[in-house]
């Protein structure tokens, strides 16, 4: 089979269909679809949206599902019509819900019926976005003779957007990452040419398909090279030793946080032979975790660095052995070290890490000013410190933004002390993040407050506002919190 990634992505899954008609495409617990029954329901759900949705090229639709099937095909048949997917974390809560509703400008919501509740009262406003329970869609079959199979993009090209990815950042408010086609299919192509990715792969998805880890390289890079997809509903490291163990599982790509959990419910000896590549993603990934996931399974954890903005950007193929060292760039993506005044240094220095892809995105979604500061000359900011060495390997040695990354998961802590400061006995509040016994960060508050204000206030009142995965895990009261001449934060003693 030729490389699908040169076609245009409206003729893949028809291409698939007939190619692989009865081969498996996706399967997630209780449903198994091969290449042709995804095919057709993507058909009857790119009917369902332009015949009885009248969903139309550039109207938005907001996906707030777990990982499912019905994701992936929804997805596909929004993207023939020229509509555009906006996954949205189904932990964020009303608030979270209304700003993104507000900003990327949504249509249409399609989710399951347990996940309404978290919307409050947004079905009932004014003017409400059409809401789909894709747990209770009853579609009517399509007729597609083997002639007629791949799709016909009805609108759009290219070139034009499909995906809103939503993504932390240092402004204090989230940041919508839009992604063509043409974008999609580049970086399926650079990461899937170095892993060498084909129909007789089994991919393993465990990662939420939210997060751009979870869809494009866990999700969209296999069906992409017609391979086929084990989708896990959430997350149970139990539940996922066991797909592992039956070895059909050709690639994972996990998180740290992965990794750890099933090292640590790992009670027996496990055959991991079948499993090509197992990468790490979303975090830094520790040495010592790298060597006892090795003393366990079997198998070497390669770290995996990439961006929402650029998209992948490279792999340690090497065996690691410091933290950070995350191995050469990938075809078609090039990294450049600069100084503090734009300066390119040599190997071994220590700077800024600029990258430039075929897969980077021009800039963020309404944010010009951002836009500018983040993409310069080519070239993406991302934000970390780091050095190149003799043979063009990359090392990430520290951050240079306040981004906190829990568990993979990119967060602003400026979006957290907002929240913080609207509590009444509060004062002021400082964020950040701070590293568990594992080697995990997680969240840290450290507030200034009334006395007869509790941790358990601050909680309550953050669950109320933030996902869970924003809440602080560790909160700390002080009577002050130490600024400098400026007024900013001294961090060396906030941090003590």
């Amino acid at each position: 089979m030729d490389r699908l990634y040169n076609r245009m992505l409206k003729d893949v899954l028809g291409t698939l269909a007939i190619e692989y008609p009865m081969k498996l495409a996706i399967r997630c617990e209780d449903v198994e679809l091969s290449y042709k029954e995804f095919f057709l329901m993507k058909e009857r759900v790119k009917r369902y949206f332009s015949e009885d949705l009248r969903i139309q090229e550039g109207d938005k639709i907001a996906f707030y599902l777990p990982n499912s099937a019905d994701f992936i095909y929804s997805f596909f048949a929004a993207a023939e019509i020229g509509a555009v997917t906006v996954p949205l974390n189904i932990q964020f809560k009303e608030n979270e819900l209304r700003y993104y509703t507000s900003k990327c400008g949504i249509n249409a919501v399609i989710t399951h019926t347990d996940l309404v509740g978290h919307w409050g009262t947004i079905p009932m406003q004014e003017r409400p976005p059409a809401f789909i329970f894709m747990d209770r869609l009853e579609l009517p079959p399509v007729d597609c003779s083997a002639g007629s199979l791949p799709g016909r993009l009805t609108s759009g090209s290219i070139d034009s957007e499909i995906l809103y990815l939503c993504t932390s950042g240092s402004s204090g408010r989230p940041k919508i990452i839009p992604k063509t086609p043409a974008l999609l299919l580049a970086g399926a192509e650079n990461l899937g040419t170095a892993l060498d990715v084909d129909s007789r792969d089994r991919f393993l998805c465990v990662t939420p398909l939210f997060h751009a880890n979870g869809f494009e390289n866990s999700m969209f890079l296999p069906i992409i090279r017609g391979a086929s997809l084990v989708l896990m509903r959430e997350f149970s490291p139990r539940r996922l030793l066991d797909v592992l163990t039956r070895g059909e599982i050709t690639v994972l790509i996990g998180s740290p946080f992965i990794f750890s959990s099933l090292c640590d419910c790992a009670d027996r000896t496990y055959d991991f032979s079948a499993m090509r590549h197992c990468l790490s993603a979303g975090a830094p990934l520790p040495v010592e975790l790298e060597k006892k996931f090795y003393d366990t399974f079997g198998i070497r954890i390669r770290e995996h660095y990439g961006a929402s903005e650029t998209g992948p950007i490279s792999v340690q193929f090497q065996e690691a052995h410091e933290r950070g060292a995350v191995g050469k760039p990938l075809h078609n993506v090039w990294i450049k070290i600069l100084d503090e005044q734009g300066k390119q240094l040599p190997p071994g220095a220590t700077g800024e890490v600029f990258v430039h892809s075929t897969s980077m995105v021009k800039g963020y979604l309404d944010e010009p000013e951002l836009s500018s500061e983040a993409f310069q000359g080519g070239y993406f900011r991302t934000g970390d410190l780091g050095k190149l060495d003799t043979d063009g390997s990359l090392h990430i040695v520290g951050r240079n933004k306040a981004i906190i990354n829990a568990a993979g998961i990119k967060i602003d802590p400026s979006e957290i002390r907002s929240i913080l400061l609207l509590h009444p006995k509060v004062r002021d509040a400082y964020v950040t993040g701070v590293k568990n016994r594992r080697g995990m960060e997680v969240i840290k508050a450290i507030i200034v407050a009334q006395p007869d204000c509790t941790a358990k206030d601050v909680v309550t009142f953050c669950r109320d506002r933030l996902a869970d995965f924003k809440i602080p895990r560790v909160i700390e009261f002080r009577e002050s919190i130490p600024v400098d001449a400026m007024g900013k934060v001294i961090r060396s003693v906030v941090g003590q």
